[in-house]
């Protein structure tokens, strides 16, 4: 299947439901006799994080438009056929015939389709929406392969120190801003792991706290001691020591509010505002702390398991790929070299 083929997709579009709208119901029919659950919504449903449902959800919707439909909700998932699949990843990956690298999708984004596309047909199987030969041959389509150079970097000894020591020790938002990034830095903290932090996890004693990571995984924490001064300087100044979040949002009366929690795009731009005000050029991203701690801890000899456990990584070749050491590790090894 090419490209040209998608405005004669073999998929009937047609809207199974009366409302197009945003209140249709999560168990939205994908046929009019007998209703059954539409099985991307089955496959979201599934996930572990908000995160990674708002990031697929927006996928699928992607998906849904390039077959013909309006959205997610009205796309017949129960007619998708691997050469639909193939055809899809083509399509995400090229634009006009132009490359990957000018204006397609990345290989790794393009796979991230492919794995929800995947998961739809899963769930369509499941619950009988898909015959059993065609979901293997979904499950059979490949990954694109691709090879890029690895994504971020991690900050030097000095854009870090820099970063640190860059705020006002008298000022609410800064005394929890200044915790944040400890723990992002220090910690390898991802910045969606942030707002879910509650103070009844945290544990001064043992100098560690527990949190729910990236898939629904538990893990606990252990913190260096500028890091546990910093969170005990925001709890014992500002938070108090009641149940509840960890860290909340400052109004501009200067209140906290603990009631809800901060979205991970805050933490983000917490990251940024601070680079910005020490003046750290580069592209720098929030992600880019969990890099750092990654590197150094590697560049310190750390063992990649012990560094996989701290970063609640299901695998060491995740773990890997945060590794920014570059040549320089390169050139000490080289120099080891007995002959």
């Amino acid at each position: 299947m090419t490209t040209s083929d998608f405005s004669n997709l073999p998929i009937d579009v047609s809207d199974p439901t009366p409302n197009s709208g945003s209140d249709r119901s999560a168990l939205a029919v994908v046929s009019d006799d007998p209703p059954k659950a539409n099985p991307a919504l089955v496959y979201l449903a599934g996930l572990h994080s908000e995160l990674s449902r708002t990031s697929m959800k927006s996928k699928l919707n992607v998906v849904a438009r390039l077959l013909g439909a309006r959205d997610l909700y009205d796309c017949p998932w129960s007619k998708i056929r691997a050469e639909h699949v193939v055809g899809l990843m083509t399509k995400l990956a090229q634009d006009g015939g132009k490359s990957v690298e000018r204006s397609g999708r990345a290989g790794s984004t393009v796979n991230c389709y492919l794995a929800a596309m995947k998961g739809v047909a899963k769930a369509a199987w499941i619950s009988g929406q898909l015959a059993h030969e065609d979901y293997l041959r979904v499950t059979a389509v490949k990954e694109l392969r691709y090879s890029r150079a690895p994504a971020g970097r991690s900050l030097t000894f000095r854009e870090s120190r820099t970063m640190l020591q860059n705020w006002d020790p008298n000022r609410k938002i800064d005394i929890r801003d200044q915790a944040i990034l400890m723990l992002m830095l220090g910690c390898g903290l991802r910045r969606g792991e942030i707002p879910g932090l509650m103070i009844e996890r945290y544990f001064p004693d043992e100098g560690a706290l527990t949190l729910i990571g990236k898939g629904d995984k538990e893990r606990k924490v252990f913190l260096p001691d500028e890091v546990q001064e910093s969170i005990d300087d925001w709890i014992h100044r500002v938070r108090g020591v009641g149940p509840g979040r960890l860290f909340g949002r400052i109004l501009k009366n200067g209140n906290l509010n603990l009631s809800r929690p901060l979205e991970p795009r805050s933490v983000g731009m917490i990251v940024q505002n601070r680079l910005k005000a020490s003046q750290i050029n580069g592209k720098l991203t929030a992600h880019d702390l969990r890099r750092t701690f990654a590197t150094r801890l590697l560049d310190d000899g750390i063992d990649i398991t012990t560094v996989k456990n701290m970063m609640g990584h299901a695998n060491i070749t995740t773990t890997a790929r945060y590794d920014r050491r570059g040549e320089e590790v390169q050139k000490r090894a080289a120099r080891s070299v007995r002959l």
